[in-house]
């Protein structure tokens, strides 16, 4: 009996970290993909070699993606 209510407590309770890992992670990819693509779209240029833009950009992207898949995880697993 307690195992089920804390299990459908659980669920209505909605904890905001994930949401936040979530939003993060967005950002991050963002900020990622603009540093990849901000030239070649004409946004602008960034004032550091090629290579360090690129590895930034992949960086960023990559810690983005890993924010979002723990927020995914914490919300629905």
């Amino acid at each position: 009996m307690q195992q089920e209510y804390d299990s459908t407590n659980k669920r209505r309770n909605i904890s905001y970290r994930p949401m936040g890992e979530l939003i993060r992670g967005l950002f991050f990819i963002v900020f990622g993909l603009y540093a990849l693509l901000a030239e070649r779209m004409g946004w602008g240029k960034l004032s550091l070699p090629q290579e360090l833009i690129y590895a930034l950009g992949g960086v960023l992207c990559a810690y983005g993606l890993y924010r979002v898949y723990r927020g995914i995880k914490q919300l629905f697993f």
